[in-house]
């Protein structure tokens, strides 16, 4: 029994030793930039010493030589391959496997230690990541959006790490058209870093309108206002939605002020738009007639003119629908030939005329034109109907 015992601790001591002394070769090529016989050295030490964790962490920072290796290579020839394409994925393994093996396992010195190499590698995959997206190489981007993200959060870098998450989403929902992960992702980001951005809670927002799901909605953006409170434009366009949405006219029109007030003229349309969904018609026009001074041949702006016409229109001709299918017929007679029926119309017709004046090749505007050209018995242009023809078979 004794012989075996010293048999083995003989045997332990050669090996380790071995495997020391074959660490030590690859420590002097990688102190002196021979890479490549490094990696040569390297497979040797692997292959004898598979379950040591000192021998997994000087393979780990032998791929990051070899990926610096080859971007030294880039640098001097642009059109160079890699020689060595996997090994920025190979050092996390390693890095990993390492970890797994021996929780303290301690570099030799000048090198990379388990928990500050993979540190080192998060930008790195986050450059393949996104030079993979470019490429429409789109689960190669998935997975390197991956590594990147881990080895952000273990460096403690949570802002960066959600916007890997953030970027991932976009992925999700842009090439793949996956909402439950898009939806996750998105989570995931605010969840890591909740003032990182507030797209994450745009986003989420109507992905939760889409779900009919207003408690998330509202959920979301009290959230959102409470943290960008200092930044809040981002955010005036859902909660308006959600307003709209909700049937909240007084809200509406406090936060409408608001945008109005920031002298965005961008978002006067956008305004407009929620105004008129929510029937608050006067206040549509007066912001679109305060705008439309500044700025006559505006096309945004002529053309919601006619939208709000043309809603108001249609508003009268529901309310009318209604009353003929409750048999109230002198009232649906009554709308039908109502004067603001027929103000709705020609009002309608004439701003969508104007904003076709400026743009005729806007899809939306060119059919309430012809619609009110049609109902108030006016001539509708060959020219129109081919515009609105092309646009519908496209």
């Amino acid at each position: 029994m004794k012989k075996w015992m010293l048999v083995l601790v003989a045997l332990f001591v050669s090996v380790s030793a071995f495997s020391q002394s074959c660490l030590d070769d690859v420590w002097q090529c990688l102190r002196s930039n021979q890479t490549p016989k490094a990696k040569k050295f390297m497979e040797s030490c692997m292959a004898s010493n598979p379950d040591n964790a000192a021998v997994w962490l000087m393979q780990a920072n032998v791929n990051v030589h070899l990926y610096q290796y080859d971007l030294d290579k880039k640098q001097k020839d642009p059109s160079a391959a890699a020689r060595y394409p996997s090994a920025l994925e190979d050092a996390y393994n390693a890095f990993v496997k390492a970890l797994e093996l021996d929780p303290k396992v301690e570099p030799k010195t000048g090198m990379l230690g388990a928990i500050e190499g993979q540190k080192l590698l998060a930008e790195p995959f986050y450059e393949k990541a996104a030079a993979a997206a470019s490429a429409g190489k789109v689960q190669d981007a998935l997975k390197y959006y991956g590594l990147s993200a881990k080895c952000f959060e273990l460096a403690k870098m949570k802002k960066n790490a959600a916007v890997v998450y953030l970027q991932t989403a976009i992925l999700y929902n842009q090439k793949l058209n996956d909402k439950d992960n898009y939806e996750k992702m998105l989570a995931k980001c605010i969840e890591t870093a909740p003032d990182v951005s507030e797209d994450a809670y745009v986003e989420l927002y109507y992905l939760y309108k889409d779900k009919k799901d207003t408690v998330k909605c509202n959920d979301i953006l009290t959230k959102a206002k409470k943290l960008f409170a200092e930044k809040p434009e981002k955010l005036y366009e859902p909660e308006m939605d959600y307003y709209a949405m909700t049937g909240n006219e007084e809200k509406l029109l406090e936060t409408c002020d608001k945008v109005i007030a920031t002298g965005d003229e961008a978002m006067v349309p956008i305004c407009a738009t929620y105004l008129t969904n929510a029937k608050s018609y006067a206040k549509a026009e007066k912001i679109l007639t305060d705008a439309l001074a500044k700025n006559a041949n505006d096309f945004e702006l002529l053309k919601q003119m006619g939208y709000r016409y043309a809603m108001e229109y249609y508003d009268i001709m529901d309310r009318r629908q209604t009353a003929m299918n409750t048999k109230h017929w002198d009232e649906a007679n009554s709308l039908f030939q109502s004067p603001e029926r027929k103000n709705a119309m020609e009002k309608a017709h004439e701003w969508c005329e104007k904003a076709y004046q400026v743009n005729s090749d806007n899809l939306d505007n060119n059919r309430i034109l012809r619609e009110m050209k049609t109902l108030l018995n006016l001539p509708v242009p060959q020219e129109l109907n081919d515009k609105i023809n092309a646009r519908m078979q496209n």
